[in-house]
Formats: structure tokens, C-alpha cells, sequence
């Protein structure tokens, strides 16, 4: 919550906060052959839920307003599965089991990891 109060601090009065973050618990992976399997993010579900009491918290307190709240799906793509391998292997709290990893390793074509992310824009009040 202390980054909070500093984010409010810095914003104009009406200013807006822009939140993203990545909500998915199983996002899956993909070659142009087809599904390969899907990462294990409930680890960083965690941190998400953390995010979003400190959120709840400053709003209560009345630092901010929830504007707008939505909901999509982006696609990150990768040349090859190595490099999909390496580095969503360095995304804090995602496990990458070791089918999926040999799977990846062994994919010389384009790798697509597809994510649900919260988009929220929140109001600092005055």
C-alpha cells in the first residue's frame, strides 16, 4: 500500500492510475502445431491477490476511485520455443512443468503464450 500513497502523492488531482496485470492461472502455450501444454501462474495468483487488497485498502481509505475495470487476452510470440522457454522461465511466480519444457526446447517454430490481463484505471480523489 506505501507505493500507493506515493503514486497518489505524485497525481494531479483527477489524475488516473493505470493498473495491468497478467490474471491468468493456466496460460496456455502454443506452436504452429498446435497446444502444447499451458504454464502453472497460480503462484503469481497469489501476488495478484495481495495487489488487490492494497488496491481495496486505498480505495476505502478514499485515495482512489475504480474509473473503468476490463478484461482481454494478449498473445506474446516467440521465434522458436527456446526462447519462450528462457524467458518465461524467469517470470516470477510461473512454473514450467517438464513436458512443457522439453516440449519448448525441442519447438524450432513460432511459440505463443496467450494471457488474460485486468486493465483497470483508477481516479486519485482529491
Amino acid at each position: 500500500m506505501h507505493a500507493l500513497r506515493n503514486i497518489h502523492a505524485a497525481l494531479a488531482a483527477g489524475g488516473i492510475l493505470v493498473d495491468t496485470q497478467p490474471v491468468s492461472a493456466s496460460p496456455s502455450v502454443a506452436s504452429d502445431g498446435g497446444e502444447l501444454g499451458s504454464l502453472d501462474m497460480h503462484e503469481w495468483l497469489d501476488t495478484i491477490h495481495t495487489v488487490d487488497e492494497c488496491f481495496a485498502e486505498t480505495i476505502a481509505a478514499g485515495l482512489y476511485e475504480l474509473e473503468h475495470e476490463s478484461w482481454f487476452v494478449v498473445t506474446d510470440s516467440y521465434d522458436n520455443g527456446p526462447e519462450c522457454l528462457d524467458i518465461v522461465s524467469g517470470w516470477r511466480g510461473t512454473r514450467v512443468s517438464l513436458g512443457l519444457s522439453q516440449q519448448l526446447a525441442a519447438a524450432s517454430s513460432r511459440v505463443s503464450v496467450q494471457q488474460e490481463v485486468r486493465l483497470r484505471l483508477l481516479r486519485r480523489a482529491p
